[in-house]
């Protein structure tokens, strides 16, 4: 069977015409391409569609740059594991130290202003002292206030 079709010549036609007629063309045109890959599929042909392929490229091309962007991301993110657990093992040898525990002992940190030991010094003995106790609390408040007295005669030493 063998299809012949001419040139179309479409200026005796008005627009209204040519405007129902696009449909049925559309439709033709759709059924000979589909026609066209099956023939080509029965002959062993490939069709090579340019710009599926150019697509095709761009996806791989954007797979292939998220790929590296997860890579750089794994990498920094144990780059900063790495840093945290540093970080953590500086910490713990910081709070391991005689004298931050000192200042911890009066609720204090050691990089705490003078004056504020002062004024946390006079409030922790005036807590602590015991004529402020009733006889029977006595004993443990004179053993604390000795602790608090000692613990800030040590960090007074320490700052001088």
């Amino acid at each position: 069977m063998v299809i012949e079709i001419d040139e179309l010549d479409f200026r005796g036609y008005s627009p209204a015409q040519l405007a129902a007629v696009r449909p049925n063309l559309e439709r033709l045109a759709d059924i000979t391409r589909r026609n066209l890959r099956l023939l080509d599929s029965v002959l062993g042909i490939k069709g090579e569609d340019s710009a599926l392929r150019r697509k095709h490229e761009l996806v791989r091309a954007e797979l292939a740059e998220a790929h590296s962007r997860i890579e750089t991301m794994r990498h920094d993110l144990a780059t900063a594991r790495a840093r945290i657990d540093q970080l953590q093992g500086r910490l713990a040898a910081i709070e391991d130290d005689e004298e931050d525990k000192l200042y911890r002992s009066v609720g204090l940190a050691a990089t705490v202003h003078t004056v504020v030991i002062a004024a946390a010094r006079r409030a922790l003995l005036q807590h602590h002292h015991p004529d402020r106790w009733p006889p029977a609390k006595k004993a443990a408040a004179t053993v604390s206030f000795q602790a608090v007295s000692a613990a800030f005669q040590k960090i007074k030493e320490l700052r001088e």
